[in-house]
């Protein structure tokens, strides 16, 4: 019995001083051991349990599916779906020089350079205008819905647009080329020119843009560097240049654009009101004033004065520059050059007009003063941009 009692009091002795050392105890080793037993166990269940909900949702929601599938496909097919939800393409980035050489420029705008662009493939010939994305802060992604709209665009007076490649510092927007240059430059080339002239060349700019406006594309930037020819032949084969362009480059850009050029523009621009298609026919009247006179309805060195003849639709047609045009045409430019939107033509009703629809019938040779005065706005306009362009 005092042997048992000894040796009971070494081992406590002994547990003792490994306690004292801070070492585990027999004691405290068997109940850790115990307790990490029990965590391993019950972290366990908790897998089991978390695979079990897992696989008991995936069979609910199969047998969801199931009992749903006909539903849905009855709907989808009621709606002219396929019934099965499309998944959306990642959009592969393509790399320019891949496919074109670019060549020797051809001309340059606020925000863009315009170069010769070659296919590689079949040796065709393109514009394409390049765009510092640092200048115009988009975001490609966003904006591929609208460019698979542009590239659909198909129509004889508008300069289609082939393909768009994004790149980490630059657009390259690939249109078609045309060699024909400015309509305007054109016109003043010309010798011979009449108010018929001018009406053909309206309606077909009214029935392009009239065209952009069932697919709910708005130009918003209509003015003489956007009228261009196809080859330079023919007056009457305008194109129009830069369509949608705002969905590309942003409407804080395009608003510095125009307000750099603001001669064109709608008031509602200006006012930075909510505005839709009919800022274009605003800007068809002011370009039809120019192609009947030589120079535009609303001009001013200082551009508060221009802003504010704008808003209020401050324009005549002086007589001495007018006195040869037909009441046909001036009642045309009137009927568009309206402030209040809801109040202006329509495409429809502008192609309706008897100026447009008899192309300007019976009138003759615009006055000799129009080239004169021609001459000196595209002076002033190209100096202008010159201008603009030097302050990027």
């Amino acid at each position: 019995m005092a042997d048992k009692e000894e040796k009971k009091e070494k081992k406590e002795k002994k547990e003792k001083k490994k306690k004292d050392r801070g070492e585990e105890t027999k004691e405290e080793r068997k109940e850790r051991r115990e307790r990490e037993r029990k965590e391993k166990e019950e972290r366990r269940e908790k897998r089991e349990k978390k695979e079990s909900e897992k696989k008991e949702g995936g069979e609910k929601k199969k047998h969801k599916e199931k009992g749903e599938d006909g539903e849905k496909k009855k709907k989808k097919k009621d709606k002219g779906e396929d019934g099965e939800k499309k998944k959306k393409k990642k959009r592969v980035k393509k790399d320019v020089h891949e496919v074109y050489e670019i060549g020797d420029e051809l001309g340059r705008g606020a925000f863009s350079i315009v170069k010769l662009a070659t296919n590689k493939k079949d040796g065709s010939k393109w514009a394409v205008k390049i765009i510092d994305k640092g200048s115009v802060g988009q975001d490609m992604d966003r904006l591929e819905t609208e460019i698979e709209i542009l590239k659909k665009v198909a129509h004889e007076n508008i300069i289609c647009l082939k393909d768009i490649y994004d790149t980490e510092n630059y657009f390259y927007i690939v249109t078609e080329l045309v060699t024909g240059g400015e309509l305007f430059d054109k016109i003043v080339e010309m010798g011979n020119y009449s108010e018929k002239d001018a009406a053909v060349l309206v309606q077909k700019m009214l029935s392009a843009i009239g065209y952009l406006h069932t697919l709910n594309i708005v130009h918003r930037d209509l003015k003489p560097e956007n009228l261009l020819l196809k080859d330079g032949k023919n007056i009457s084969e305008v194109k129009l240049a830069d369509f949608g362009l705002s969905k590309i480059v942003g409407q804080k850009v395009m608003m510095q654009t125009a307000c750099g050029t603001p001669g064109y523009v709608a008031p509602e621009v200006l006012k930075a009101q909510g505005y839709g298609p009919e800022v274009d026919l605003w800007s068809i009247g002011v370009i039809t004033y120019i192609l009947l006179c030589g120079f535009p309805p609303f001009y001013h060195e200082e551009l508060p004065e221009l802003f504010e003849q704008i808003m209020e639709a401050d324009f005549d047609f002086p007589e001495e520059y007018w006195d040869s045009v037909s009441e046909d045409a001036k009642d045309f430019i009137s009927k568009l050059l309206v402030v209040k939107p809801e109040k202006r033509m329509t495409v429809e009703q502008a192609l309706e007009h008897p100026w447009i629809k008899n192309q300007a019938a019976g009138s003759g040779k615009i006055k000799g003063t129009f080239q004169t005065k021609m001459k000196e706005y595209a002076q002033v306009r190209k100096q202008n941009s010159k201008v603009m362009d030097g302050d990027k």
